[in-house]
Protein backbone atom coordinates (compact mmCIF):
# COMPACT_ATOMS: atom_id res chain seq x y z
CA UNK A 1 0.00 0.00 0.00
CA UNK A 2 2.92 2.45 0.64
CA UNK A 3 4.44 1.55 -2.13
CA UNK A 4 0.43 2.81 -4.37
CA UNK A 5 0.42 5.76 -2.54
CA UNK A 6 4.09 6.71 -3.17
CA UNK A 7 3.32 6.05 -6.78
CA UNK A 8 0.49 8.44 -6.49
CA UNK A 9 2.15 11.07 -5.11
CA UNK A 10 4.82 11.11 -7.39
CA UNK A 11 2.46 10.92 -11.06
CA UNK A 12 0.29 14.26 -8.82
CA UNK A 13 3.74 16.10 -8.77
CA UNK A 14 4.61 15.48 -12.18
CA UNK A 15 1.32 16.43 -13.73
CA UNK A 16 2.05 19.98 -12.01
CA UNK A 17 4.87 20.63 -14.43
CA UNK A 18 4.13 22.86 -17.36
CA UNK A 19 3.83 20.70 -20.79
CA UNK A 20 6.27 22.96 -22.50
CA UNK A 21 9.07 23.01 -19.48
CA UNK A 22 12.49 21.35 -20.77
CA UNK A 23 15.26 21.67 -18.77
CA UNK A 24 18.53 19.56 -18.79
CA UNK A 25 22.48 19.96 -17.97
CA UNK A 26 25.13 17.62 -19.35
CA UNK A 27 28.14 17.99 -16.97
CA UNK A 28 32.14 16.55 -17.61
CA UNK A 29 35.15 15.97 -15.44
CA UNK A 30 36.89 14.02 -12.76
CA UNK A 31 36.01 11.37 -10.06
CA UNK A 32 38.86 10.36 -7.47
CA UNK A 33 39.19 8.71 -4.06
CA UNK A 34 39.06 11.36 -0.83
CA UNK A 35 42.09 9.27 0.25
CA UNK A 36 43.99 9.43 -2.96
CA UNK A 37 44.15 12.73 -4.69
CA UNK A 38 46.49 11.66 -7.37
CA UNK A 39 44.63 9.87 -9.68
CA UNK A 40 41.77 10.85 -11.96
CA UNK A 41 38.88 9.14 -13.02
CA UNK A 42 36.68 10.36 -16.04
CA UNK A 43 32.99 11.02 -14.92
CA UNK A 44 30.36 12.38 -17.58
CA UNK A 45 26.66 13.36 -16.39
CA UNK A 46 23.12 14.70 -17.23
CA UNK A 47 20.14 15.14 -15.57
CA UNK A 48 16.37 15.55 -17.05
CA UNK A 49 14.74 18.43 -14.94
CA UNK A 50 11.60 18.86 -13.99
CA UNK A 51 10.93 22.33 -12.74
CA UNK A 52 9.09 23.21 -9.42
CA UNK A 53 9.87 27.00 -9.82
CA UNK A 54 12.69 28.40 -11.30
CA UNK A 55 14.80 28.21 -8.11
CA UNK A 56 14.40 24.11 -7.34
CA UNK A 57 14.00 21.58 -9.81
CA UNK A 58 13.58 17.68 -9.67
CA UNK A 59 14.63 14.84 -12.01
CA UNK A 60 16.48 11.72 -13.23
CA UNK A 61 19.99 11.21 -13.55
CA UNK A 62 22.43 9.25 -15.42
CA UNK A 63 26.11 8.78 -17.32
CA UNK A 64 29.15 7.01 -17.46
CA UNK A 65 31.73 6.71 -14.95
CA UNK A 66 35.38 5.13 -15.19
CA UNK A 67 36.28 4.36 -10.85
CA UNK A 68 39.23 2.29 -10.73
CA UNK A 69 39.29 0.76 -14.02
CA UNK A 70 35.66 -0.48 -13.44
CA UNK A 71 33.18 1.14 -15.85
CA UNK A 72 29.50 2.47 -14.40
CA UNK A 73 26.42 3.99 -15.66
CA UNK A 74 24.87 5.72 -12.83
CA UNK A 75 21.42 6.30 -12.51
CA UNK A 76 19.97 8.70 -9.86
CA UNK A 77 16.78 10.78 -8.41
CA UNK A 78 18.13 14.33 -8.28
CA UNK A 79 17.03 17.54 -6.28
CA UNK A 80 18.59 20.60 -7.52
CA UNK A 81 17.83 23.86 -5.73
CA UNK A 82 19.20 27.37 -6.55
CA UNK A 83 20.02 29.14 -3.52
CA UNK A 84 18.81 32.73 -3.93
CA UNK A 85 21.93 35.12 -3.77
CA UNK A 86 23.03 36.76 -6.46
CA UNK A 87 21.64 37.70 -10.07
CA UNK A 88 24.29 36.29 -12.95
CA UNK A 89 26.42 34.03 -10.49
CA UNK A 90 23.87 31.81 -8.52
CA UNK A 91 25.47 29.41 -5.67
CA UNK A 92 23.83 25.91 -6.29
CA UNK A 93 23.13 22.70 -4.09
CA UNK A 94 22.61 19.28 -5.65
CA UNK A 95 21.82 16.09 -4.41
CA UNK A 96 21.49 12.21 -6.26
CA UNK A 97 20.50 9.07 -5.10
CA UNK A 98 20.59 5.95 -7.05
CA UNK A 99 22.27 3.18 -8.56
CA UNK A 100 25.26 1.91 -10.48
CA UNK A 101 25.17 -0.34 -12.97
CA UNK A 102 28.49 -2.18 -13.85
CA UNK A 103 30.86 -4.68 -12.95
CA UNK A 104 30.53 -4.19 -8.85
CA UNK A 105 27.09 -2.58 -9.48
CA UNK A 106 25.60 -1.14 -6.04
CA UNK A 107 23.78 1.85 -4.62
CA UNK A 108 25.60 5.74 -4.48
CA UNK A 109 24.55 8.75 -3.38
CA UNK A 110 26.40 12.19 -3.74
CA UNK A 111 25.80 15.32 -2.50
CA UNK A 112 27.38 19.12 -4.41
CA UNK A 113 27.21 22.29 -5.15
CA UNK A 114 28.39 24.52 -6.93
CA UNK A 115 27.82 27.86 -9.46
CA UNK A 116 25.00 28.64 -12.34
CA UNK A 117 26.86 31.41 -14.71
CA UNK A 118 23.79 32.73 -16.16
CA UNK A 119 24.17 33.08 -19.93
CA UNK A 120 20.99 34.70 -20.49
CA UNK A 121 17.25 33.47 -19.85
CA UNK A 122 17.80 30.04 -20.85
CA UNK A 123 20.93 28.54 -20.27
CA UNK A 124 23.96 28.90 -17.84
CA UNK A 125 27.54 27.20 -17.35
CA UNK A 126 27.91 24.90 -14.61
CA UNK A 127 30.97 24.62 -12.15
CA UNK A 128 30.11 21.56 -9.71
CA UNK A 129 32.03 19.79 -6.86
CA UNK A 130 30.59 17.13 -4.51
CA UNK A 131 31.13 14.40 -2.85
CA UNK A 132 30.13 10.76 -3.63
CA UNK A 133 29.63 7.39 -2.01
CA UNK A 134 29.46 4.29 -2.67
CA UNK A 135 27.75 1.75 -0.40
CA UNK A 136 29.04 -1.09 -1.36
CA UNK A 137 32.55 -0.82 -1.93
CA UNK A 138 32.16 1.36 1.11
CA UNK A 139 34.85 4.17 -1.00
CA UNK A 140 34.28 7.81 -1.09
CA UNK A 141 35.20 9.92 -4.00
CA UNK A 142 35.53 13.79 -4.54
CA UNK A 143 33.88 14.97 -8.16
CA UNK A 144 34.76 18.49 -10.18
CA UNK A 145 32.71 18.98 -13.01
CA UNK A 146 31.64 21.85 -15.80
CA UNK A 147 28.92 21.67 -17.72
CA UNK A 148 26.09 23.73 -19.43
CA UNK A 149 22.53 23.69 -18.47
CA UNK A 150 19.81 24.87 -20.67
CA UNK A 151 15.65 25.82 -19.62
CA UNK A 152 13.47 26.17 -22.51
Amino acid sequence: MKKILTAILFAITFTIVPANAFTMDVQGGVTNHVSELSKFNMSFYGHWWFPIDKMTFVGVGGGYEELDNVGYIPLSASLWVRLPIGRQVLPVAIGDFGYMIGERHQMFWRAGGGLDIKNGDYSSILLMAGYQYLHHDGHGFVYLHAGILVEI
